[in-house]
């Protein structure tokens, strides 16, 4: 598995030295993917992704763990005909 330390992005939250994930917002995964937000929300609804819900409100943040995205990306990766 490839390190989520990679990520680009100035927005990147970063994890402190207590083991704490870095979460990112719904536009910097799409970011990190190349591909748009709607993809993204797509993910998520379709169960792909996992999502943080910061607060319950209806302007809830929604946030997705590094370590998630890196999970979603090592899925989706072959080695591809040679």
């Amino acid at each position: 598995m490839g390190s989520v330390a990679t990520f680009p992005g100035p927005r990147e939250a970063k994890a402190d030295g207590r083991g704490v994930t870095a979460l990112l917002t719904i536009i910097d995964a799409a970011e990190v993917l190349g591909v748009s937000k709607h993809y993204v929300q797509d993910r998520i609804k379709d169960g792909e992704l996992r999502i943080v819900e910061l607060g319950s409100n209806i302007r809830a943040k929604l946030r997705v763990r590094a370590d998630d995205l890196q999970a979603f990306i090592d899925g989706r990766t072959s080695a591809g005909a040679a």
